[in-house]
């Protein structure tokens, strides 16, 4: 049977060749670097810009899927198609997207339905799945999903449903040119011609003209395409046939196009056609759960005012509603202005500002403002490593004792380092916050790795450690406790260790360049996660743990360097709030940054993006909350609280949303098998 997994086969060429062929990446990459005198060819795989002796051959899948979708689409009698996969690897993701948009293209009214197997050498999971389709009313089936994909095509051919195979001509292998029962309702298989690939880049090395980079097969070069119909010639329409011919040669001349992208997702050319394709719902969750989380907050306003009850007593319902209402208009106004500022107040500021050139009023204004970018600052490090975790399927509930740590570690260079530079002292500071928190995390991950420790019970352990290790270090007496200070706190740190602050000139404001800091570490985890074969393996790692050790990628290592990574970027949440707020550290260095973390990373769905706009939510609900405990609002800071919870608690509970909403799942979502990543989208 076909296999689409990576696989690794290593066949020995000629010394004087130095060829080596693979059809496994999880590896190739680090192989390369140790033997840069040997030149790897891997199928199905992107070479990082730097790789000097990789090639890569990849195939458009999307074009061999668009063309089986486009025939599926014509000849469903149902109206319902259905896709296998193995796992959402990128290759199997742009079969899957190419079918979908080819049967678009052909049949707009047809539904397709999508299961996955989670493996690719499972045959009982591929029967389950083939199975699952026919009885949702697929009567046309395509699979991409090796041996699990062969025996659910040979199930539903067996129960009379068509089937299309993948990678090779499966009615040639899997049916055993019509041996195999079934063998007549084989329309043909989505083909990768991975020998002619194969044949084209041996012929090219050992001619010396064999380049480093990536090698595309497409229909144009008959690197895809669809196999023969076989026994199902006499059954596939001419015009059906002809209808194909056609859609192949727009592909070959781009007059087609399959708006698949290189993972596999969907991309349309212009905006509006993006916006349409762009899966709002993946927001939508998110907004509800905001929403109704405030709604419930202005309910809990009203009902802690003694001023409402005492218009219900007075005055009646009417009166108590008017009450209510204008208790929880103050209460969001003050929560607004607390979180941005005063709208009025800027524009006057703003008009002073342009006639005298005096900052003062201006700084005050918009100081709400940048007083929640500064607390948004520590939620985006502390996000991230709890995303990070995620992806990889950790949950890393350390992210509070790596804060502390990194605080640790960061103050103790901070004052100890006298006489150096700012440019060397302060970027020793925060390197040491991010060593600390990284150690701290990394322990974790190498317990988890060699023993099996679940990593919750000891990133919850870690926690209390680091707790009473800063008790210790800071008590007063201690060993980095303050002299002649009766608090527990340690001594102030040199100012060549300072985050530099945006606006000196007003000390209460203390917005610092570690937002800049915490914008280019969303840049560079996106980078690391989706763009790197370290961001690959560490999400591979996250989806499927066997798949991942079976694909040659090392699990126990890429636990050790989540963890690490993740609790790094904790640590410069402690570095941030030690170097650009505080100045010292106390013993009570509690933020709660660390828990809170854990949802931001559920809210932003593990993405650095989504993490960063839920931490500036955060951010701002934080600030806002300091605003509403004044006149005339007189809120309790509890509030706040209550409204973050729940927002967790419907984030967490997107079913709940859907069924006070009456929002019904995206088929995608409906259809996927669960991983044991945390978190993800």
């Amino acid at each position: 049977a076909p296999r689409t997994e990576p696989m690794v086969m290593m066949r020995g060429q000629p010394r004087s060749a130095k060829r080596r062929m693979l059809s496994s990446y999880s590896t190739a990459e680090r192989l390369a670097a140790r033997y840069p005198d040997t030149h790897f060819i891997i199928v199905d795989h992107e070479p990082l810009p730097d790789s000097k002796n990789v090639t890569g051959l990849v195939f458009a899948e999307d074009q061999a899927g668009f063309l089986a979708g486009a025939l599926a689409g014509l000849i469903t009698e149902k109206g319902t198609v259905g896709f296998i996969g193995g796992v959402e690897a990128p290759p199997i993701l742009r079969f899957q997207r190419g079918f979908e948009h080819g049967v678009a293209l052909t049949n707009r009214q047809a539904r397709v339905v999508v299961r996955y197997t989670d493996s690719f050498d499972d045959p009982k999971a591929g029967e389950r799945a083939a199975r699952a389709l026919l009885e949702e009313g697929a009567d046309v089936i395509f699979a991409a999903a090796g041996a699990s994909g062969s025996a659910a095509i040979r199930a539903a051919a067996r129960e009379g449903a068509w089937v299309i195979g993948v990678d090779q001509d499966q009615w040639v292998t899997t049916f055993e040119a019509g041996a195999v029962p079934g063998s007549d309702r084989v329309l043909t298989s989505a083909v990768k011609r991975v020998d002619r690939a194969v044949y084209e880049a041996v012929t090219q090395a050992l001619d010396g003209r064999l380049p480093p980079g990536t090698l595309r097969f497409d229909l144009r070069d008959e690197g895809v395409g669809l196999a023969p119909y076989h026994e199902a010639d006499v059954a596939v329409p001419s015009e059906v046939k002809g209808k194909i011919e056609e859609i192949a040669h727009g592909l070959r001349t781009g007059r087609v196009r399959t708006r698949v992208g290189p993972q596999g997702e969907a991309i349309a050319r212009g905006v509006l056609q993006r916006m349409m394709v762009w899966n709002w719902q993946a927001a939508l969750i998110p907004l509800l759960a905001i929403f109704t989380a405030l709604v419930i907050g202005a309910l809990f306003i009203g009902a802690f005012d003694p001023e409402v009850w005492a218009a219900f007593g007075e005055g009646g319902v009417l009166t108590g509603l008017s009450t209510a209402w204008q208790s929880v208009v103050r209460a969001y106004t003050a929560l607004f202005e607390g979180a941005f500022g005063s709208p009025a107040r800027i524009v006057e500021a703003f008009r002073t500002y342009f006639q005298t050139r005096e900052t003062k009023e201006l700084l005050t204004a918009i100081r709400p403002l940048t007083e929640s970018l500064r607390i948004a600052t520590p939620y985006i490090f502390a996000g991230l490593a709890v995303a990070l975790g995620f992806r990889c399927g950790l949950f890393n509930i350390g992210a509070e004792g790596q804060y502390f740590i990194g605080g640790l570690a960061s103050v103790y260079v901070g004052y100890s380092l006298k006489g150096l530079p700012w440019f060397v002292h302060l970027p020793l500071a925060m390197a040491a916050g991010a060593l600390g928190g990284a150690v701290w995390a990394a322990i974790a991950g190498w317990l988890k790795a060699k023993t099996g420790a679940h990593e919750v019970i000891n990133t919850i352990m870690l926690n209390y450690i680091a707790y009473r290790l800063a008790d210790y270090l800071l008590q007063v007496g201690g060993p980095m406790s303050r002299p002649g200070d009766f608090r527990p706190v340690s001594p102030e740190i040199e100012p060549s260790a300072y985050l530099p602050q945006f606006f000196p000139s007003d000390p209460a404001n203390r917005l610092n360049v570690g937002l800049l800091l915490a914008l280019f570490a969303v840049w560079f985890v996106y980078w690391l996660l989706f763009k790197t074969t370290v961001g690959f393996e560490i999400r591979a790692v996250g989806a499927n743990p066997r798949a991942a050790r079976t694909a040659g990628i090392s699990v126990a290592r890429n636990f050790v360097l989540a963890m690490g990574l993740s609790g790094g970027l904790a640590g410069l949440a402690g570095a941030h709030d030690i170097l650009g707020v505080l100045h010292f550290m106390p013993n009570a260095f509690f933020s709660g940054y660390g828990f809170d973390a854990i949802a931001l990373a559920l809210l932003g769905k593990s993405h650095p993006v989504g993490v960063l706009l839920a931490s500036l939510l955060f951010g701002f609900l934080r600030a806002g909350a300091q605003r509403m405990q004044a006149p005339p609002a007189f809120v309790p800071i509890d509030i706040i609280s209550i409204v973050q919870a729940l927002i967790i608690i419907f984030i967490a509970a997107p079913e709940l949303v859907r069924l006070i909403y009456r929002v019904r799942p995206p088929k995608e979502e409906a259809e996927m098998v669960f991983t044991r990543g945390w978190g993800q989208v």
